[in-house]
């Protein structure tokens, strides 16, 4: 059986011009793209990503591919795991070493932040700060991780918001549907087939293809608190991962 072609099924989830030959989009659709975790953005800065659009680009500013070129852009496309989106109201309270929240920092609460380096390193700094106790030790318990799940609604990064849509796809596939305790949950990442449904559905919710309805929709998604998770039926194959030590995933 053949390999999955996630970008030819992401080619052909979308809306075509009139000729039905080719895709078009706008330089802030472009920007869209970057921003909600369709490119790999640890390889590739936004920079990057724009630049390498540039030979598509028309005098009127907008961007046309036809097939072959579209599929070009698969090597900037994002094709690690996506995950579970990370819930900071989940991290295991108590006591940390330094060492043990750069753990956590490095691990969970970075690649769920949208922040510039210098700002999300201050903030870090001003909670180790505010949490530190007598003993050198910081205190992880709900103020702290208030002010965590505060920064992640209000600045998520492209993970974060590309695994909020798998959690959102999750919940469509039924697999939220029956309670199940904490202990017992799984993390879970994404199989190809489900991250090339996710990213077809990213470029379906480009700005200038949705309407206002939709807009106002996916903004309150992409800022909303992780939703329960349970091991429930799911309609696709889900692969297990390796949990990952104190409080980091899931």
């Amino acid at each position: 059986m053949a390999a999955f072609n996630s970008i030819e099924f992401i080619w052909n989830s979308l809306e075509k011009t009139e000729d039905g030959q080719k895709v078009r989009y706008y330089p802030e659709d472009a920007a869209f793209l970057w921003d909600y975790g369709f490119v790999d953005t640890g390889q590739f800065s936004k920079h990057d990503w724009l630049k390498a659009l540039t030979p598509f680009q028309q005098p009127d500013g907008t961007f046309v591919l036809n097939h072959d070129e579209f599929l070009t852009l698969d090597r900037y496309r994002y094709q690690g795991p996506v995950k579970i989106t990370f819930d900071p109201m989940k991290i295991n309270e108590g006591r940390y070493t330094d060492e043990g929240f750069q753990e956590l920092v490095d691990h969970s609460i970075a690649p769920s932040c949208g922040l510039p380096a210098m700002e999300f390193k201050t903030k870090i700094d001003d909670l180790k700060k505010e949490f530190r106790q007598g003993d050198g030790l910081i205190l992880l318990k709900q103020p702290a991780k208030l002010k965590i799940r505060a920064w992640l609604e209000e600045f998520p990064s492209p993970t974060r918001r590309r695994e909020l849509m798998f959690d959102d796809f999750l919940k469509d596939t039924g697999y939220f549907q029956k309670a199940e305790a904490e202990s017992q949950k799984a993390s879970l990442v994404a199989s190809p087939e489900q991250q090339a449904a996710i990213q077809a559905s990213t470029f379906s919710q480009v700005p200038t293809t949705r309407t206002e309805a939709q807009a106002k929709a996916f903004k309150a998604m992409a800022k909303a608190k992780p939703k329960p998770q349970a091991k429930g039926p799911a309609t696709t194959e889900l692969k297990k991962v390796k949990r990952s030590r104190k409080g980091l995933r899931g």
